[in-house]
Parts: C-alpha cells; sequence; structure tokens
C-alpha cells in the first residue's frame, strides 16, 4: 500500500533528519570547505543552510560555523535581534522530521519564561549615564598616569606607579570595550562598533575584528574542546586531559611537555605576557597576508588607522617623558602588568569549570552549557569594578545583550531556575577562584606526568 504525503511535504516542505543534518558538515568545517555545498544548521525545529558564501555574507562572519550540524535556537538567539529572522528566511531549506523534534523540556521552557520576564522588567536597557560616567572615569587614569610621567618622570617609583596606572586603565578599557562590541549600550549597533573602535583599538591597542571573532566564537561553545578558542592555550597550557594528546601535533614536544609538567608554577608568570600575545595578534590580523576577512568582516583601514593612533599615543608619551631606559621599563610594566589583571579575570570565568567534548556539548542545552561551563564571582563593589561585571559571569553568558550594570538583578533570577532544576551554578570568592583555577593545572600536570610514565 503506497503511504500518502505529509501535509508538509504535499507543499513542498522538506522534512530533515539529524543524521542528514550532521551529515552534511564537513570534518574540519572552514570558509573554503563550505563553499559550494550546503551545510545544516536547525533553529527553533526549522533547518537552515549555512554554506556556501553564507560565512562571508555573515556579518558575524565564521561564528556561525562553530554551530553547523547542531540545534543553534540558544545561539541564535542570544546573538540576534527578533528582525533577523526576516534575513534568516533567505537561507530556509526545510524542517526538522516529527519524529526528530526534541520534546522541550521543564528546563528549556523556563528559560524562555525568563528571557520574556527579563524583557519585561526593561532590563535590556542600559543608563547612558551609567556608562558615560564608567569611560570618563577610565579615561581619567590615563591622563594621570601620564601626568605622573611628566611630572615624576626622573624617578623610578613614579614611572612604576605610573605604568600600574596605564595597566588598570587599560584593563578597564577592555571591559567597556566589551560591552559596547556586546551591544549592551545602544539599540544602534553601529554606534556600538563606533565606540568600540575608540576604546578597543585607539585607546587599548586590540583589534575590534580580531577580538570579536575570537570573543563570540567562545561564547557560542564555552569550554567546548577544540572548539572554544580561550581554553586552545597549547602547547602552554593543557586545561584537560584531552589536549595531552596532542604533544605529538607540536614541532617541540619536549618543550609543550615542559610546560604542561610545571605549568601550575608558571602559570600567573605566563599571564603577564597575556596583552603582549593579544596585542601582537591584533596587529596580525589586519597585515598583509594576515587578514582574516573570510573569518570575521574587517574594516582595514579603520583598524590599522587607530592602532597606528593608538601606539603613536602611548610610545609618544613613554619617549617624550622619559629616557630611553625608563620608557622601556615603562612600557614592559603597563603591559604586563595589565597581562595579569586582564587574564586573572579571564581565567577565573571558565578556567578550572567542566570541559566537554563536541559530541558531549551537542546534545546540551546551551544555556545549560552556559552555566555549567561559568563561574561567578561573589558580587562586592571591588569585584564588579575589577572584574567589569564579567564576576556575573553566568549569566552574561545567557544574556549577553543585558548592560553589566543590570547584571545584579538578573542573577537572583537564575539562581532560582538553577535551584528549581538541580543545574549546578557555581560561584566563589575571587581568591577561590584562582586557586580553583590552579588546581585543574595541577591534576592536568599530574595526569601528564603519569601518561609518561607508562
Amino acid at each position: 500500500m503506497c503511504q500518502l504525503p505529509t501535509a508538509s511535504e504535499a507543499f513542498g516542505v522538506r522534512k530533515f533528519t539529524w543524521a542528514e543534518i550532521e551529515k552534511s558538515v564537513p570534518h574540519n568545517p572552514t570558509v573554503a570547505t563550505l563553499a559550494g555545498q550546503p551545510a545544516y544548521v536547525v533553529i527553533h525545529n526549522k533547518v537552515y543552510d549555512l554554506g556556501g558564501d553564507f560565512v562571508r555574507w555573515h556579518p558575524g562572519g565564521a561564528v556561525a560555523i562553530s554551530q553547523l550540524g547542531k540545534d543553534a535556537s540558544g545561539a541564535f538567539d542570544v546573538f540576534h535581534k527578533e528582525s533577523t529572522h526576516e534575513m534568516l528566511a533567505s537561507f530556509y531549506v526545510g524542517d526538522l522530521a516529527d519524529t526528530e523534534v526534541k520534546k522541550p523540556n521543564g528546563f528549556a521552557t523556563d528559560v524562555q519564561e525568563l528571557r520574556v520576564l527579563i524583557e519585561k522588567m526593561g532590563l535590556y536597557e542600559s543608563n547612558k549615564f551609567w556608562y558615560f560616567t564608567k569611560i570618563a572615569q577610565t579615561l581619567s587614569l590615563a591622563v594621570i598616569s601620564v601626568t605622573m610621567l611628566a611630572l615624576f618622570g626622573n624617578n623610578l617609583a613614579g614611572v612604576l606607579s605610573s605604568a600600574l596606572l596605564m595597566a588598570v586603565f587599560f584593563q578597564q578599557c577592555g571591559w567597556a570595550a566589551h560591552d559596547f562590541l556586546h551591544h549592551q549600550v545602544f539599540e544602534n549597533r553601529s554606534y556600538n562598533d563606533l565606540v568600540g573602535y575608540m576604546i578597543g583599538n585607539l585607546s587599548q591597542g586590540f583589534s575590534v575584528a580580531w577580538w570579536k571573532h575570537k570573543h563570540d566564537t567562545h561564547h557560542s561553545v564555552p569550554n567546548v574542546y577544540d572548539a572554544d578558542p580561550d581554553i586552545d592555550t597549547m602547547p602552554l597550557l593543557a586545561w584537560t586531559e584531552h589536549a595531552l594528546e596532542g604533544f605529538a601535533d607540536f614541532d617541540d614536544a619536549t618543550l609543550a611537555k615542559f610546560m604542561v609538567n610545571y605549568q601550575p608554577i608558571i602559570f600567573f608568570p605566563l599571564l603577564s605576557f597575556a596583552r603582549l600575545g593579544w596585542a601582537v595578534q591584533s596587529v596580525l590580523w589586519n597585515v598583509k597576508g594576515r587578514r582574516r576577512f573570510d573569518a570575521f568582516p574587517t574594516s582595514l583601514v579603520t583598524e590599522l588607522a587607530l592602532l597606528t593612533l593608538h601606539y603613536t599615543w602611548y610610545l609618544g608619551a613613554a619617549f617624550t617623558f622619559l629616557n630611553p631606559l625608563y620608557a622601556v621599563f615603562w612600557i614592559l610594566a603597563s603591559q604586563c602588568g595589565c597581562g595579569l589583571l586582564l587574564a586573572a579575570v579571564f581565567a577565573v570565568n571558565h578556567n578550572g569549570m567542566p570541559i566537554y567534548t563536541k559530541e558531549e556539548a551537542k546534545d546540551m542545552d546551551y544555556y545549560q552549557l552556559a552555566i555549567e561551563t561559568g563561574r561567578n564571582v561573589t558580587p562586592t563593589p571591588f569585584n564588579n569594578w575589577f572584574t567589569g561585571g564579567l564576576n556575573f559571569q553566568i549569566e552574561h553568558h545567557m544574556f549577553p545583550t543585558i548592560p553589566r550594570h543590570n547584571l545584579p538583578r538578573v542573577a537572583p533570577l537564575v539562581q532560582s531556575l538553577c535551584k528549581k532544576h538541580n543545574v549546578p551554578y557555581h560561584t566563589t570568592s575571587l581568591p577561590q577562584g584562582l586557586y580553583e583555577v590552579v588546581s585543574r593545572l595541577s591534576k592536568v600536570a599530574k595526569k601528564a606526568r603519569h601518561m609518561r610514565r607508562n
């Protein structure tokens, strides 16, 4: 007996299975390997083809690749406005087969209700005066730092004090740029990007395009091994036992084994060079031969012009008011000091928390992944300022466009949700968080030594 087509099939709507969706994704998807072939993703049970030239067109660049073959509903919701659905319709190719649709669980339903509640409470609305004050306070740090160079440039203590102030300035610029580039402040995203360029490239010396590509991918797949760039730190640091399997992939495996063996000891010294490394990556992203236009839309002229202006005022201040020896000392102290201040916060956010393989993360709810891989730091006036609001890391990952000054109001709602559904919600003090990070490094180092003995 012939099987009659379903109503949707009769009207030409293709039905997909998860096997078809997963099979469409190349083993190592890149802009090049996706050209000329379909690559499917699921958003609210509808299937979209992100193959071909989609990544080159996508305003968010290659971050979309991290969601291929998966249910990207959560990631799509937190990164896009409602109006984006209209643009996405051009890439619609069908629906999930009825037998493939996952039954909504209580947690997922409550998360959507929480999103609606937060919207009704007006927590996505920013206080423009709060941000104006924050930027003014941050810029004053740079003014005071350079003034100290002019007044006390012949005194080592004065030079060191100025360098530490500049380090704090760079750190706080990082948090401010982070807020604007997550579109927390203005409804118009172009305004957010404009301020982001001024704070990120001009003031701090970090490329906006480089940072967005790296950071958005991290948000898309937090603590997912071989996917999250923030935990891709081999051969210097290994955050999971899975990373130890890759020793043979490095030209100097002996160096990698040495670094991992002593990583609990060298962790903090390494952090001091983090800013220097990121500054170099920012420049390399934009120079000829190292452009990443396919990975993320890059305004080359804007990026390079503002980075040039950054180094003009920064190096100009050093060598105008200081002798060459003190100038080099001031530059290294401000760079390394900022590296410690920035990386200490980044490390506490996720390092030492559960790390999942791609296979394990595939079936996890986006919001559950955000909660279980994040670590909050107890809110105090100092912690809120020092971390730039990233001590509410869990809430930030669930709702990245909520202004940081509203996150304290969101936290109790998320805690209540987690308690109701027995989802782990982890909060520590800042020292305890750093201790947990070093403990994870020690555990992986011990595992590495055990593997070599066997």
